[in-house]
């Protein structure tokens, strides 16, 4: 078994961009998918709050993302 390594830093023009904007930017585009399927599903009068529903989600996303993927 390979031991774990720590994700690099990405180069941007001579710029370090920490990992974490790396998950940040992907659980952003998860939840562009997750609010079209809930659109199309019509889905979204479920919730009393969307946007607060949306921004729980989001965490959930990344928060997930970390843990799952280091």
């Amino acid at each position: 078994m390979k031991p774990m390594r720590a994700p690099s830093d990405i180069d941007l023009g001579g710029v370090l961009v920490d990992p974490f904007v790396r998950y940040l930017f992907l659980a952003f585009v998860i939840l562009i998918a997750v609010r079209f399927a809930v659109g199309r599903l019509r889905l979204r009068s479920m919730f009393a709050n969307p946007p607060l529903a949306e921004a729980a989600l989001y965490v959930c996303i990344v928060g997930s993302l970390i843990a799952f993927w280091i």
